[in-house]
């Protein structure tokens, strides 16, 4: 039967990179993209913005001809589409791929919810409508390894409430969405991922996403950065964008994984320290862009951290509290078990690269792109 997928999260980085895998991994098979924009004109010249990128970027010619777009949001109801737009997305879709979140750590919680579980709300209704048609064949919800929220040490695929407390409404919505998700298991062919903190692609740094690590980075570039809280054994559980869309589309192509929830992690044994990932970006910038006094960089406690931010004042603390984002990621140590990824992934030939490989392509783009602000 012939594959296609409606796509929330199209347009941000882990649905831009699926597309083409997509694409090539199901032979003639067609994508619809849910899009956001003021008007229905900005909605298609974003479309052929990613359409003329696959064709360039992965050499798939026909790219324009099997991807097209529809102007909506997750957040309105029937994600704003008319009727007739909703009747052909359920006569057509096969596939069902829920990207789409705020990623805001700053919403009111009823605002996260608003996005990010009400999204996922009206994306399964309308999976249950293409499922009573017998035409569905899998609902996919991206969501984040941060449900664990608060929770160190071992965290399982199969875990999701445990007890714990969140760093932000970011990490509660998802939670929340991943169990609206998990409730329709029985009625539906649903798959979750969870990845982790997702970076540039391993073989030339590439990102549309300036976010998390991103922005201490550039701190540290510009030398602004002298300490960070956690230890320098405490583990980064980053994955590149060109892992996480090869293991995700490998792993929704195989019947078996319906039902189940796949960490997309590196996992204990192949994070990077937070040490290693300092000491390289610091070796990195004072080869290529050297200050007058050499980069330095101590690790402190939580304590000691939240102390020295409540003397700051003005732009000092300005500067500093761009670091928020990435305080969930260092102050506790969590370590995603990855069985089920590790299972499916298995003979497949998609292997993990480590930090430590490619962490150069992930500073050179940096440099390269102004942090985005530069076209590459």
């Amino acid at each position: 039967m012939h594959k296609h997928f409606f796509i929330t999260g199209g347009t941000g980085l882990v649905g831009k990179n699926l597309i083409p895998r997509l694409l090539k991994k199901f032979s003639g098979s067609t994508i619809t993209l849910l899009v956001r924009g003021e008007d229905e004109e900005e909605a298609q010249e974003r479309t052929r913005a990613i359409a003329r990128e696959v064709t360039v970027e992965f050499g798939i010619p026909d790219a324009p001809q099997r991807i097209n777009g529809m102007l909506g949001d997750v957040a309105l109801d029937h994600c704003g589409l008319s009727q007739v737009q909703l009747e052909r997305i359920v006569a057509e879709t096969t596939h069902i791929v829920h990207g789409a979140a705020t990623i805001r750590f700053d919403h009111p919680i009823d605002e996260a919810r608003a996005i990010n579980c009400g999204g996922t709300r009206r994306m399964l209704a309308m999976a249950h409508r293409c499922a009573e048609r017998g035409r569905l064949e899998r609902f996919v919800y991206i969501g984040s390894s941060s449900v664990s929220g608060k929770r160190s040490g071992m965290i399982y695929e199969h875990q999701l409430e445990m007890g714990q407390q969140f760093f932000n409404t970011y990490e509660q919505s998802k939670n929340e969405s991943e169990r609206i998700v998990r409730n329709a298991f029985d009625a539906l062919p649903c798959t979750v991922f969870r990845p982790s903190i997702i970076i540039g692609d391993s073989r030339t740094g590439r990102t549309s996403s300036f976010n998390v690590i991103y922005i201490p980075l550039r701190l540290v570039y510009k030398g602004l950065l002298t300490y960070v809280p956690g230890t320098p054994d405490t583990l980064m559980d980053l994955v590149p964008i060109d892992w996480v869309d090869d293991a995700m589309v490998h792993i929704l192509s195989q019947d078996a994984s319906v039902g189940k929830v796949f960490h997309i992690t590196a996992g204990p044994k192949r994070a990077a320290r937070l040490d290693e990932v300092v000491v390289a970006a610091v070796r990195y910038f004072d080869a290529r862009a050297p200050l007058r006094h050499p980069r330095t960089m101590e690790f402190v406690s939580k304590e000691e951290y939240d102390r020295r931010r409540a003397a700051m004042r003005g732009r000092e603390e300005a500067l500093m509290s761009q670091l928020d984002t990435l305080l969930p990621y260092v102050t506790v140590n969590r370590l995603f078990d990855s069985t089920n990824t590790d299972l499916f992934l298995e003979g497949s030939g998609i292997v993990f690269p480590l930090f430590k490989d490619y962490s150069d392509k992930i500073f050179e783009y940096c440099l390269k792109t102004n942090w985005g602000k530069l076209t590459d």
